[in-house]
């Protein structure tokens, strides 16, 4: 991956409203994409013993609070199961250190037989919503087609209860492209949402390469 330095036009809803943020974007030629984050966000790595390697890195240069998070990472099978389950992830930092719920970005790709069309995407969408309905007193919105720079997607927005009383919020965009589907997906805690505008930002900023 390459990293380029640029700015993004909105903030997270933990920050204090501002014309601007830094940015940098990500270009993965082998998956075919390129993603921009804030500059102060941190990528997971995508194996077990990459997380490990970063968390002994990071107490070695006494930032045990940050090597603490990722830690935490792998102590759920969520956790793990993400490291395979997506391409890329990142997370807000430090606005995640304080929060129910890490403020985070995952994209993963599913390859599909043939290539999705606008016209089939309300059934690709129908079968994540479907999914994430199935999780108990999830609330998930009825999918709507929305058109970004990259193309035309399926977005769904939702709330999922994990426990203690809080709420995962989620936006997830559903991006074809060939005969693959780029699954862009969003989570904070589901009292911020409404105010996350950095996602939409990030949507529209995502493209392919």
């Amino acid at each position: 991956m390459l990293a380029v330095v640029l700015v993004l036009a909105a903030v997270a809803a933990t920050s204090t409203p501002a014309a601007n943020v830094k940015g940098t974007t990500w270009v993965d030629k082998a998956g075919g994409y390129a993603i921009t984050i804030p500059k102060t966000w941190q990528l997971i790595p995508r194996t077990t013993a990459g997380v490990n390697t970063l968390v002994a890195t990071l107490n070695k240069q006494k930032k045990g609070t940050l090597a603490a998070f990722y830690k935490a990472i792998l102590a759920t099978s969520a956790g793990r199961a993400d490291l395979t389950a997506y391409r890329f992830q990142a997370f807000a930092w430090p606005d995640s250190e304080t929060q129910p719920v890490p403020i985070q970005v995952s994209l993963g790709l599913v390859k599909t037989k043939t290539a999705v069309t606008a016209k089939g995407l309300p059934a690709v969408g129908a079968v994540f919503a479907n999914q994430l309905a199935s999780n108990k007193g999830a609330k998930i919105t009825v999918p709507k087609i929305v058109t970004l720079p990259a193309g035309k997607a399926e977005f769904i927005e939702g709330t999922i209860p994990i426990g203690s009383g809080v709420d995962n919020g989620l936006e997830l965009y559903l991006i074809p492209h060939g005969k693959t589907v780029y699954e862009l997906a969003f989570q904070i805690e589901a009292s911020q949402l409404k105010s996350a505008t950095l996602f939409t930002s990030i949507a529209r900023q995502f493209r392919f390469v």
